[in-house]
């Protein structure tokens, strides 16, 4: 597992705009005397040319990782009647967190949630293909959202107005409830282990179950006492299984609990600080609000069913955040903004042509191959200093040199930063396309392919 120490002088705001992930919000934008923040407003991050590979790099690997694990997968709009929102009691108990709109005389809604569309399309496939649908039913989506967070906690990444959620809902039959939840536990750690890198033990996990308070129900939270109770039962016998495999405890946390129904929060501890990451929720009052307790009955016989909300990162933006801030901007191979860097070393001889010519060849066939690449040319005496810039910004996971020795063997030298530390190793200019294998081993096992969205990113460095 990869272990740092983490850098206080930096945050992660710090790194992603040195890696070419986010526009400052502060800066001010050439020409136009005011800062970009002034045009996109708080708490709405704009995402640069880095953080659109790196976002596209990760959703590729989320979508697969999920389609290979039975869910289907949704793409659903931004806006929405408010009536969708007021049928799942969002205007009632989240009014206060929501951008609402008048056109035409009609109410409309940015979402803040994706539950309420997610539900809408199972009742559409339910009404389409009755009992052939198969339950537990599973939906996911990388759904943007927006809440009007008070802008006095508004910060980076860590907490946006506008953000993208890796959200999945899981319609299920009772019976199945205790161990769905298992089932999405056991993906988050596969996810944060295999593709992040994380470590995961009883030392670094914890759970916490966020809970109602009795005395406000009805008022905070919907539903009854009863249900309440139930649904809390069932939560903590999950945590009770998880804590009997694992050995991860978990605590409670009264009155934490989402409007409609408890939740367990996943909390890790990365280098000295504690984050919470994922989420899983149980919900047993969206199926009553949206009609679907009455039509699983009808099409599926005398069954309860409940809708478990879950994301495993929780949200694309602060993941991000906390992973950048917590590994000094070092990112894994596959969703590095840039993943090569090839360095031409000129020795001021008749070598350099050749240096030259080997060395943007081989930036282009990296490319050509589907990753990311960066060509700059250097020389003997500068190296040392070009090589600690690009890594105290960029920090990509591969550094190639080629110069007059290279040339002469007939080799490369790649330097691969792995396990914390950088390693050095000769390869064969035909083995570039080797090159990555063992650093995309894991994302390869879990998602069954590796993201391969090329670009030339020579300016990055």
């Amino acid at each position: 597992m990869l272990v740092f120490k983490l850098n206080q002088e930096k945050d992660h705001m710090d790194y992603a705009y040195d890696m070419d992930i986010i526009v400052r919000p502060e800066a001010e934008v050439p020409g136009l005397n005011r800062e970009f923040g002034y045009y996109m407003g708080i708490g709405i991050p704009l995402f640069s040319i880095g953080g659109g590979y790196l976002r596209s790099s990760i959703y590729q690997i989320l979508i697969n990782f999920h389609a290979r694990r039975g869910y289907y997968i949704a793409e659903t709009p931004i806006i929405s009647s408010s009536s969708l929102f007021e049928l799942s009691g969002h205007l009632g108990f989240y009014k206060q967190n929501m951008y609402l709109f008048q056109v035409e005389n009609r109410g409309y809604a940015i979402k803040p949630m994706n539950c309420p569309f997610h539900l809408m399309i199972f009742l559409n496939e339910l009404g389409k293909y009755r009992s052939r649908l198969p339950l537990p039913f599973k939906i996911f989506e990388l759904g943007r959202v927006h809440r009007l967070e008070p802008s006095g906690s508004v910060y980076g990444l860590l907490r946006a107005r506008s953000f993208t959620q890796d959200d999945a809902h899981i319609i299920t039959p009772g019976e199945n409830a205790v161990d769905v939840v298992k089932e999405v536990f056991d993906e988050m750690l596969t996810l944060y282990s295999k593709v992040f890198g994380l470590e995961v033990s009883s030392g670094s996990v914890r759970l916490r179950l966020s809970f109602s308070e009795r005395d406000k129900i009805g008022e905070e939270f919907m539903g009854d006492n009863k249900e309440w109770e139930m649904a809390e039962g069932f939560l903590e016998r999950a945590a009770n299984e998880i804590k009997e495999r694992y050995g991860i405890s978990y605590t409670k946390a009264v009155g934490e609990a989402a409007f409609y129904g408890p939740k367990i929060d996943v909390l890790m501890k990365i280098g000295e600080k504690e984050w919470q990451l994922g989420t899983i929720q149980f919900d047993f009052n969206l199926a009553r609000k949206f009609k679907i307790y009455d039509l699983i009955r009808e099409v599926f016989g005398g069954i309860d069913v409940y809708i478990i909300h879950r994301a495993l990162l929780g949200s694309i933006e602060r993941f991000l955040g906390v992973y950048l801030e917590s590994f000094r901007g070092r990112l894994p191979f596959s969703i590095a903004p840039l993943q090569f860097a090839v360095l031409a070393i000129k020795a001021g001889d008749e070598s350099d042509k050749k240096v030259e010519d080997v060395a943007k060849h081989l930036h282009e066939e990296l490319i050509n191959l589907g990753f990311r690449s960066a060509y700059r040319e250097t020389s003997r005496t500068s190296i040392s200093g070009d090589v600690r810039l690009i890594e105290s910004r960029v920090k990509p996971p591969v550094i190639i040199y080629v110069g007059k020795r290279e040339v002469e063997k007939g080799k490369l030298t790649a330097s691969i930063y792995k396990g914390g530390k950088r390693v050095q190793k000769l390869y064969d200019p035909k083995d570039v396309e080797a090159l990555p294998e063992e650093l995309e081993k894991e994302v390869l096992e879990v998602s069954g392919t590796v993201p391969r969205i090329p670009g030339d990113l020579s300016h990055l460095i």
